[in-house]
C-alpha cells in the first residue's frame, strides 16, 4: 500500500437519474440543462449536511458523510426537494433520482474512494424506488431511532459481486400513481413489449434452426468422408461408399429445404397463412 492510500469508515451516498438514457434520447440539450441544475442543488444539500461530493460522472452522484444521520437526512431532504420542484414544474418527463446509502469501510486514494462499501451503496441505489431512498442494515442500525417508521424492511438482498446478503430498508416519497407513470415512461419506446418478445423469439428460433442444420451438415460430411477413407483403404477398386452417401446427402438436402426453403411444406408458411386468415376474419 502506498503512502497516499488510507482507509476510513464512512457513509456513502450513490444516486442517479431514473431512465436517464431515455430522457437523453428524447431531448439531449434540455435533459443536460436540467441535470446541471439538479446537480447544483444536490451538491448544495450535500455540503449543507457536512458531506463531500466524490464524483459526478454522467447522471451519477457519489458522496460521503462522516455522520450517518446527516447522510440519511440529506437523502430525504434531496428527494423531498425534487419532488416539490417536479410538482411545481409539471414537467412531463421530470428528473427523478434514486438514492442508495451504505455505511462501510473504504479505501481512499487522492479524492476518490473505493471498496465494497461503495459497491454496496451503488447496488442499493439500483434497488431504491423512483424518488426514494434505500439504506443498508448498517445504516438503519444507526438511524432507526431518528427516523422511526419511515423506512420499510424489504428483505435480505443478494447484490452483484457481494458474497453476503445485504439487509435493505426502503423509503418511498412519491405517490404510487407517479411511480407507476415513471415506470411506464421508463420503458423503451417503440413496439409493444409483447410484440418485441415475439419477434425476439422468432429470431432466436430461426438462428437455432440454421445453427442446427450447419451442425448436421458438418456431421454428415464427416461421416461421408470417414466412409470414403475406409473405402479407399479396404477396396479402392470399388467405390461402395457412394451407396450410403447418397441417402445421407438426400436427407441433408431435404433438411436444407426445410430450414431455408419458403415452400408450402415450410412450417413458418403455415403459421403465416394462419395469421393471414385471422386478420381477414377480423376485418369481416
Amino acid at each position: 500500500m502506498t503512502g497516499t492510500q488510507t482507509r476510513k469508515l464512512t457513509t456513502i451516498l450513490c444516486a442517479d437519474v431514473c431512465g436517464y438514457s431515455r430522457l437523453m434520447s428524447k431531448d439531449e440539450e434540455g435533459t443536460l440543462a436540467r441535470l446541471k441544475t439538479a446537480r447544483s442543488s444536490f451538491s448544495k444539500f450535500i455540503e449543507d449536511h457536512e458531506g463531500r461530493v466524490i464524483n459526478m460522472a454522467g447522471d451519477a452522484i457519489i458522496a460521503d458523510f462522516s455522520s450517518v444521520v446527516q447522510a440519511v437526512q440529506c437523502a430525504i431532504t434531496v428527494q423531498t426537494f425534487f419532488k416539490s420542484e417536479n410538482e411545481k414544474s409539471n414537467q412531463p418527463d421530470p428528473l427523478i433520482f434514486r438514492i442508495g446509502l451504505n455505511l462501510g469501510d473504504v479505501l481512499i486514494e487522492g479524492s476518490d474512494i473505493f471498496g465494497d462499501g461503495v459497491n454496496v451503496a451503488a447496488r442499493l441505489e439500483s434497488l431504491a424506488p423512483a424518488g426514494g431512498v434505500s439504506i443498508s442494515g448498517t445504516v438503519y442500525d444507526h438511524v432507526k431511532n431518528r427516523f422511526s417508521g419511515q423506512f420499510t424492511f424489504t428483505g435480505n438482498q443478494i447484490v452483484k459481486n457481494i458474497s453476503d446478503a445485504v439487509p435493505v430498508y426502503s423509503l418511498s416519497l412519491l405517490d404510487e400513481s407517479v411511480v407507476a407513470a415513471q415506470n411506464k415512461n421508463a420503458e423503451d419506446p417503440g413496439p409493444q413489449k409483447e410484440e418485441m418478445d415475439a419477434e425476439t423469439k422468432r429470431i432466436y428460433k430461426e438462428v437455432r434452426r440454421k445453427a442446427g442444420f450447419y451442425r448436421r451438415a458438418v456431421a454428415t460430411g464427416g461421416l461421408i468422408f470417414f466412409l470414403f477413407l475406409i473405402n479407399i483403404l479396404t477396396s479402392p477398386s470399388y467405390f461402395w461408399f457412394i451407396w450410403p452417401a447418397m441417402p445421407l446427402t438426400f436427407i441433408l438436402a431435404m433438411d436444407a429445404m426445410r430450414v431455408f426453403g419458403k415452400g408450402h411444406f415450410d412450417k413458418e408458411w403455415e403459421e403465416r397463412q394462419i395469421e393471414a386468415h385471422k386478420k381477414r376474419r377480423k376485418k369481416t
